[in-house]
């Protein structure tokens, strides 16, 4: 069939999409796709949706990841890869995410809201309550843009009013936990769900930064993640319970760390990067699926969605 591949956008996240967008054209022609890249940011790129076959979306971030491009495509009855509206607002609004989570009973860190505007007595509040080190983070962002450990009043205060290329108006701030970010992504195949096997992802940094993510240098997966069977047993079932109170849809990837009462979930990313050099092409690999299969099954889920899907 004939795909648009969707990436680029305003998003801090859309030059790197585009990267994702290559990988996962590639790998639709390998299956005997033919396919066009559309750039979101482009004017009147709805305009060429009612053209394809199908939207294989590849953007991160800001109105590709958000549930707002999802939304067009339901409104212009383009099928489309991955998630719904609400899984992947969800996923991009972590506050809101963690919510969910507590409300399921999936352990998450503690964590405050704390916008660029908040007062002494905001910030003491919720420092009184979370303690130091804390690492605080755009609470609408990915890719760890704007993000860092901070480890006093006067730290979290300059974080907040930083003005750079990706801050945000709203950030979250939760306990710094030292070790590796966990992750595991799931698929969907029809009506049945594949986890994939857990990886590690070790940071030179001093944590699994943007540059880190970035550069194949500074960072090395280890996949399978080398823990006992029970920590990646309790990290499968929790994605996948996850899952189920986000109304997923054909694929989504979980991050976790490792706390000392066991593992918590972080974030939910419902377009993980696509390149095969990152970390869902690496489970891909150590799960003997590989990256083809895997974009066909996302594929397919453009076609397998439920009539109505939230």
């Amino acid at each position: 069939m004939h795909v648009g591949v969707l990436a680029g956008g305003p998003s801090p996240e859309g030059k790197g999409s585009l990267l994702s967008a290559d990988s996962a054209a590639k790998a639709l022609a390998n299956l005997g796709n033919t396919s066009e890249l559309i750039d979101i940011s482009e004017p009147g790129f709805w305009s060429r949706l009612t053209k394809v076959q199908a939207a294989f979306i590849a953007g991160h971030g800001w109105y590709a990841e958000d549930g707002k491009l999802q939304g067009l495509l339901e409104l212009l009855g383009v099928p489309y890869t991955g998630p719904g509206v609400l899984a992947s607002a969800l996923g991009m609004h972590k506050p809101t995410f963690k919510q969910v989570l507590v409300g399921k009973g999936i352990p998450t860190l503690p964590w405050a809201t704390l916008n660029k505007t908040a007062s002494q007595e905001e910030i003491a509040k919720a420092t009184d309550r979370l303690g130091f080190p804390l690492f605080a983070k755009p609470a609408s962002n990915g890719e760890s843009f704007e993000a860092g450990i901070v480890r006093t009043v006067g730290e979290l205060q300059e974080l907040l009013a930083s003005d750079g290329p990706y801050s945000s108006q709203e950030y979250i701030v939760e306990p710094f936990v030292t070790g590796n970010t966990l992750t595991i992504g799931v698929l969907q195949e029809a009506d049945r769900l594949i986890p994939l096997p857990v990886l590690e992802a070790v940071s030179h940094n001093e944590f699994y930064d943007a540059e880190s993510k970035q550069n194949p240098d500074l960072h090395e997966y280890r996949c399978p993640a080398p823990l006992p069977d029970h920590v990646i047993e309790t990290i499968t079932q929790l994605a996948l319970r996850a899952w189920e109170a986000c109304s997923c849809h054909g694929v989504t990837r979980f991050d976790f760390m490792l706390a000392e009462r066991g593992p918590v979930m972080l974030e939910m990313n419902t377009v993980p990067g696509l390149t095969r050099q990152g970390n869902l092409a690496a489970m891909a690999e150590a799960s003997g699926l590989g990256l083809n299969r895997v974009i066909e099954l996302m594929l397919e889920s453009a076609f397998n969605r439920p009539t109505y899907c939230p």
